[in-house]
């Protein structure tokens, strides 16, 4: 997975411009991220990567960074 395809995963999921996804982006401030959209967002990752992602190891990602610093740990 490149950092581009997690962009398209959450534009089209919080239905924004991939260029407007960054790695400073705040999942919950930017983007307005709930409980519901961290467990679509972490099945979305686990896809990308191959393996199964928790709702709690994405739930404690606060930006996209973060998320970004995930996949590249788990890759």
């Amino acid at each position: 997975m490149t950092f581009e395809d997690l962009q398209e995963i959450l534009a089209e999921q919080f239905s924004c411009s991939p260029e407007d996804v960054t790695e400073d982006t705040d999942l919950f401030d930017d983007l307005g991220a709930d409980e519901l959209d961290l467990t679509e967002l972490a099945w979305n990752v686990g896809e990308g990567i191959g393996e199964e992602v928790s709702d709690e190891d994405i739930a404690a990602c606060r930006t996209v960074g973060d998320v970004w610093q995930y996949i590249c740990d788990h890759t």
